[in-house]
Parts: structure tokens; sequence; C-alpha cells
């Protein structure tokens, strides 16, 4: 039977497993869909028997459910025991981080690596490997002590969890001889390293071969791989899915009436392009629907953000949201209620489905004004999360656009560093006589230099703009300037909108304001509304002025500004008399105060042992920020005291939830926390 026969017909039988019809087992068997073998029914043929007991040869050993792998995926089990060096290249649903966890559980490899895209990824992935007692051998963890960091290595089993930014701050030492690693959506190894993250992956994957990794797996979408045949990989490459999807092409006027009444009983994602499509999506859906849940949780983020903030307002509505520019805590709580509480069917995300989470949904809306249908990368693996073997074996796929012919065009994945010019801006950055040369014209010792390279995972180039952007004369002798720096150093790559993102800087990190000879404090997000509104000349809603604040708190200060100002007041230190423009330094000193100020209250951030510093920065990574102020030294202890000296924010947060129980002198303190955050 050729290939289309074949497709056509199994994806029959999963339309008739979705309806709730039977389908016979050698039927299954015959076209690879053993997942879904009925095996209590003992009035069965002999084939049927063979059949069976073939499949629990493909039993899945480390998940509690007796589960079983299809043919294909065992197959790919297979390659992962047999070779050293696997890009394991198949649809989204494949099964490809179940098949990983697969092998780890048989070949329990000691020293383990696992890079993922995004930390919401890395903390729901985390929680799996903690949750199942068939990993309670390894001792998971994003973090490390400092001062333990060189200690002689153990036969202690770690499994390192997390982004790309957190592998590469930890001493490679920790790890001793890595048995595995693998970089799960190694897709976007494709992209150019003049981005900031995507040099931060391409170096993590040189890593992952210069310190002689004995397995090294690849996870990707099904595609054409180009430029890895040069690191010697094997490709295993399969179009199997045990789902299936139908497409749907629906009329604009009734996209959220149906998207509404979908969700009513069935679990349904929108994705959306943006945050603000999101915020769009609301007041379409609005008029639809007369849903006004008051809960804990919708007075909590009214109270720790405002009522005006979209995400609050959809809330209310019984729809939930995920997108990166929200405290980490927020996103959690978000996953848990969709995949555990039927109240809640509808999540609205942006990429961070895609590419944060694992969660899975029946239907799949796109939203009608979605405009990046040229990235067919990102729209696949959105896609893959409609349908998931064992829940829905058709997955629902419904656009105001035509997208099936789309999306199921095979892609190329290009390695970007086969290009030797992007390859160039790795080396360089590790290359002595360049890096002397860059010395001597910035007017920095060689090992200082490096320091900056290494301490901030930065290449030479994108040292070279920060330096120049910092020897630009600038206006003003405060925060405001910084938006205009951190653009001239990052250029097309920084993410915001420059006579916004100074009234922004000013309105969170600012203790108050003059108006009229009188100081207004900024204590909220209220206070900062009226602010910006009294400053900015357009109109804005007090939804949109929020989501520029969340967008700024959470991509542009975290990730552009507050690096630059670490980064400039180093070579202060060292170098005080270094050629900075005029403001510059005044700027950056501002800024660094009030951040500290706004972030961390009276606590002396810079007086704490490295291992409190870890504690709070996993406090704050889950955006834990109202607590953070009313941390001290006894706290922070006493939360230490809990912790292996290898540890994640998980870790952190059990420690917190333990505590709560068993604290002598701070009981309430871990209450109020564990109620705002854990619940």
């Amino acid at each position: 039977m050729n290939s289309y026969k074949y497709n056509k017909k199994r994806k029959k039988m999963l339309e008739e497993l979705d309806a709730g019809k039977e389908v016979p087992i050698i039927e299954l068997g015959m076209y690879d869909l053993t997942p879904y073998f009925k095996i209590d029914d003992f009035d069965i043929s002999l084939s049927e028997k063979i059949m069976i007991n073939k499949n629990y040869e493909r039993k899945i050993e480390h998940v509690p459910k007796e589960l079983f792998f299809s043919p294909p995926q065992y197959k790919a089990l297979e390659c992962l025991f047999r070779e050293n060096r696997v890009i394991l290249s198949a649809p989204t649903s494949f099964g490809k981080t179940l098949i990983v966890k697969e092998y780890i559980y048989r070949k329990k490899p000691r020293k383990i690596v696992y890079i993922v895209p995004t930390n919401a990824l890395a903390y729901e992935l985390e929680r799996s490997f903690k949750e199942n007692d068939k990993f309670s051998d390894y001792t998971i963890f994003d973090k490390c002590a400092i001062d333990e960091q060189k200690e002689n290595i153990t036969d202690e089993k770690l499994l390192f969890v997390g982004t790309q930014e957190k592998y590469l701050e930890i001493d490679k030492d920790i790890m001793g001889e890595v048995d595995l690693f693998v970089i799960d959506e190694a897709y976007k190894l494709q992209e150019t390293i003049k981005n900031q993250r995507a040099y931060k992956l391409s170096e993590t994957f040189l890593d992952s071969m210069s310190i002689c990794s004995k397995k090294i797996f690849l996870l990707t979408p099904k595609a054409i791989l180009k430029g890895f045949e040069k690191y010697q990989f094997v490709t295993f490459k399969s179009d199997f899915n045990a789902v299936d999807k139908n497409y749907i092409v629906l009329d604009k006027n009734n996209f959220y009436e149906i998207l509404l009444n979908r969700g009513k009983e069935e679990k349904t994602i929108l994705f959306c392009n943006s945050p603000k499509q999101i915020n769009d999506s609301y007041e379409q859906i609005k008029n639809l629907t007369n849903i006004n849940m008051d809960t804990e949780f919708v007075r909590l983020l009214e109270t720790e953000i405002h009522p005006d903030w979209s995400v609050v307002k959809l809330l209310k509505a019984g729809i939930l949201t995920h997108h990166g520019q929200m405290p980490k805590f927020v996103q959690n709580r978000m996953v848990t209620l969709f995949n555990e509480c039927n109240n809640y069917n509808i999540l609205c995300g942006t990429n961070s489905i895609s590419e944060g989470i694992n969660t899975v949904t029946k239907n799949l809306f796109i939203h009608p004004e979605y405009n990046n249908l040229n990235d067919i990368l990102l729209l696949k693996n959105t896609i893959g999360r409609a349908g998931r073997l064992g829940k829905y074996p058709i997955g629902y796929i419904y656009s105001c656009t035509k997208i099936e012919e789309l999306v199921e065009n095979e892609i190329v994945i290009s390695l970007a560093i086969a290009n030797e010019e992007e390859l160039s801006e790795i080396e360089d950055s590790k290359d002595d006589e360049k890096i002397s040369q860059f010395s001597i014209e910035n007017n920095l010792e060689l090992e200082f230099s490096k320091h900056l390279i290494n301490a901030y995972k930065l290449s030479l180039s994108k040292l070279k703009n920060i330096l120049e952007a910092f020897c630009i004369d600038r206006k003003y002798q405060n925060i405001s300037n910084l938006p205009f720096i951190a653009n001239s150093a990052f250029a097309n790559e920084y993410p915001g909108k420059l006579n916004i993102d100074k009234l922004l800087i000013t309105g969170y990190l600012q203790t108050y304001y003059n108006e009229n000879h009188q100081k207004i404090y900024l204590n909220n997000f209220n206070d900062r509304i009226i602010y910006f509104k009294s400053k900015y000349e357009k109109s804005m809603s007090n939804t949109d002025i929020i989501n520029a604040y969340m967008q700024f708190i959470y991509s542009t200060l975290e990730y552009y500004i507050m690096p630059l100002v670490n980064i400039g007041l180093e070579i202060k230190e060292k170098y005080p008399d270094w050629h900075f423009g005029k403001n510059v330094i005044e700027s950056l000193e501002d800024c660094k105060n009030k951040y500290y100020t706004r972030t961390y209250g009276r606590l002396n951030i810079d007086d704490l042992s490295d291992r409190h510093k870890l504690i709070i920065s996993a406090m704050k990574d889950y955006g834990m920020t109202s607590i953070i102020k009313n941390l001290n030294e006894a706290i922070l202890h006493e939360i230490e005291s809990c912790l292996n000296v290898r540890y994640s924010t998980i870790d952190v947060l059990r420690a917190i939830n333990y505590l709560a129980n068993n604290s002598d002198k701070n009981r309430d303190f871990y209450l109020e926390i564990k109620k705002k955050y854990m619940v």
C-alpha cells in the first residue's frame, strides 16, 4: 500500500477512535496504532494475542500506568541505545521527551544535562522528573552554591534541567564527565548567533562536544537537517504520528463564538502572535460571555498587579493566558488550572505554549489576525499541541485562512554555525590574539576582557557594541537614558519603544516623582498608570499601559538593561578614568540604586553570601517580588538549611512549603508565601 493510502486509512481509524468507536486490534496493529489496544477483552483471536504479546515488549517502563510505545517510537528508542550522537526528528506529538525519559530510566546515565528553551518548560520537565519515583535517585538542579562548584565530584547521580543561560552559569567541573547531553527544540540552532540567546545555545551545543559527552541527543520537529553532518550526528527521522489533525477554516465573524462553544466542554487553545493579540481577543470575547469568576487567584492578581491587567480580565471571564510577560508563578498556575480544572478549558497563549510548555489540547484556534505564517516551524510546533496519544486521537485546528498545505510541507533546518562567519562569532570570543587586540583598542586588560566575555556570555562583537554605546554622550544624568543606551548596544535585538520605555523605567524604578511641587509616590501599578498618563502625550488605556509595564519588567529590564548596568559599573570600578560618554556613569549608578531599592528594599544584596543570593534569584525568577523585600539573613539561612548544595527553584518552593509547617519563628511568613504563590 502506498503512503497516501496508508495514512488515509490510519487517519480514518483515529477519527473512529476519537468518536468513541472500537477498532479491531488487528487493524490497529497493522497501522502501528498499538498504543490504542484495549487488552481487557479475552475473546480475541490467536493473531491478536500474538500482536498484544509483541506490544508488551514495547512497554514504557518509567511510567506508573500500563502504556506502550508504538513500533516507530520503539525504533527511535533503539536508535538512542545504539548511536552516540542522534538527531531525533519527528512531529511534535511523536513523544520525543517520553522516549528520552525512557532511555534515562533504562540506561541510568549518571551525569545528564538536559537543555530546554524556556524556564517555564524547564520547571515543567523538572517537576515531571521529581514527581516520578523512578527518577528519585537523581539530584535534579539548575543552581549550585558557587563555593561548592569546585568540590570533588562524587558518584552522585546528577540531572541538570534548564535553559542554555542557566547551563552556562554553572561551573563545568560540577558535572564531571557528562554521560548524556540533550538539547530540546534544537531547531533553534538555525538562528543567527548575533542574537544573544541563539549565541548562548550555539555555545552550549559546541560545549556538549568539547566536554566529550558520551551521548548527545538533539530533539527537533520533522525537517530536512543541514550542516549537522560536520559533527557526525546520525538522524532518526519519522513522520509517524499516533494522532492526526483535522483542519477547519472559519469565517472571522463567528470565530470567537465557535471558540467559546468548543471551550465549554473541550480543552481549547487560542494561539496568538503577541500578548497584544491576547488583549484584543478580550475585547471580542467580553460581549459573548456572561461569566464573572471571582476567585482567590483573581483577587490576588488584582492586588499584586491591577484589575485592568488583561490577564485578570480574561481570568474573570473564565479564560486562562500564558505568555512570557508575566511572573512565573502566574504562568505555572495557569497551566495547572488548564490541565486539572474543568472550569477552565480555554487558554490564550503566544509562542510560550509552543516552546514553553508541554500541555495538550483537543482544539487549537489560530488568531484571525495572526501574521507570522512564514514561520512554518513555529506554526508546526504549535499545531502539534492539538491531539495527544491516549487522550485525543484527533486534534482540531481552526483558522481563518487555509494553512493545512502550508504546515504539511517539509521544512529545512540549517545549523547556523555551519556558516563560517557565524562560527567565527564564537571562535573569536575564545581567541586570545583577537581578545588581546580588542583589549588594546578599548583600553582594557586582556584578563578583564576575558572576564566580561565569560561572566556575561557575550561574543566579542556584542561586547564591542556595548562598549561603543557607553562612549556616547547622553542628555540626562538619570535612568531615562538606559533604554537609549540599550538600543545602541543591542541594535535590532532591543524589543522596546524608546519614547515609551523611558517613561516605563522611571515609572517602575522611581520611588516618587514631583508634580506641582508635590511628591507623589509610586507604590503600585495604579500609581504608575497615573504617572505614565501624566507624561505621555498620546492616549493609552489602563490595560495597554499595564501590559507595556509588564513587557518592560519581564523582558527589557532584566535581559537588556540590567546586564548593561552591571557591565558598565564593573568597568568603572576597575578603570575609574575609562572613556565613558557624558552622563553615562551617572545613569548606570542611578539605575542600579533604584533597581536595588525597588527589588530588594532594605536587604543589602551585596553583603549576602553567594548561597543566599542564589536563593533570592530563585524566588525572583518565580515572581515573588513583593516577598523579597521582607527577607532577612535568618530566613535565608533557614531556607538554605533545607537545601542540597545543588538545587532548583522547585527545591526552594519545597523548602518554603516545609517551613510553613515546621518553622519555629517564621511560620506565618512562610504561610503567607505559600498562600500567595504556591496554592
